[in-house]
């Protein structure tokens, strides 16, 4: 009988706890959301992100779903990804990782690219000094969406490669000679015939051909004979066995 009496207590006790929990959780104000605080926005509005979070201010916190706040802040063209959390007793805090604008691209407009080859909104007056990437048919981002991307994967990787130094060949570092100052790059073009060139600040074009990798290491050695690419020139890569620098 004591063995029963105290199974009863203890099931009461449970249900009584597990009532108590509930309220707190669900029915007292205490535990409601009644804060959405945004953390990481530089360029993204956190009104804006509030907006697609749609998380309503009032509901019990537990009732907030995560993931599908996360999902909605990352419709917003600037979001590359977003973390949402309860902070008890009354918040819910997003954090947004914003996309890096690498390149403009050419289409029908200009077009912000991120550092993945993503495309992801227009370009404004404010996000215009970078370098462009040209060529690419407009048809292509709708109708050969994966081609296009991988022409812009390898003009980006072009790009990856002008990190030098803006010094003379004579004053640079052996491993930066030949490497084209970012600031100093202008323009990747693409032709479905030629392949790519790297057009400079200056006026000069780098013709690259179709295995860029190789003409950009070959550049290096003809910067290392004595070609001053501070200087504009039209330096004709395209032929793995064949370089012709034209002053201009």
């Amino acid at each position: 009988m004591n063995r029963l009496l105290r199974t009863a207590l203890i099931s009461l006790g449970t249900a009584g706890a597990t009532a108590l929990c509930s309220w707190v959780l669900l029915g007292t104000e205490l535990t409601r959301c009644h804060t959405v605080d945004v953390e990481g926005c530089g360029r993204a509005d956190p009104a804006q992100i509030r907006h697609l979070a749609d998380v309503a201010l009032g509901a019990p916190l537990v009732r907030v779903d995560l993931a599908a706040a996360a999902a909605g802040v990352e419709r917003h063209p600037w979001v590359a990804s977003a973390q949402v959390r309860r902070a008890f007793p009354d918040r819910v805090v997003i954090t947004v990782v914003e996309r890096t604008p690498t390149a403009l691209l050419l289409l029908d407009q200009l077009y912000l690219v991120d550092e993945n080859a993503n495309i992801f909104r227009r370009a404004e007056g404010t996000t215009v000094d970078l370098p462009l990437v040209t060529g690419i048919p407009a048809a292509w981002a709708t109708e050969q969406p994966d081609l296009a991307r991988r022409v812009v994967l390898d003009a980006l990787a072009i790009l990856s490669t002008a990190d030098g130094t803006s010094q003379p060949a004579s004053e640079a570092a052996p491993d930066q000679v030949g490497k084209i100052p970012r600031n100093a790059v202008s323009e990747v073009r693409f032709d479905q015939r030629a392949g790519y060139t790297m057009v400079l600040r200056n006026g000069g074009e780098l013709l690259l051909g179709f295995t860029p990798n190789d003409a950009l290491h070959r550049l290096g050695r003809l910067a290392r004979q004595g070609v001053d690419l501070s200087l504009p020139h039209r330096v004709d890569l395209a032929s793995p066995r064949l370089a012709v620098v034209t002053p201009l």
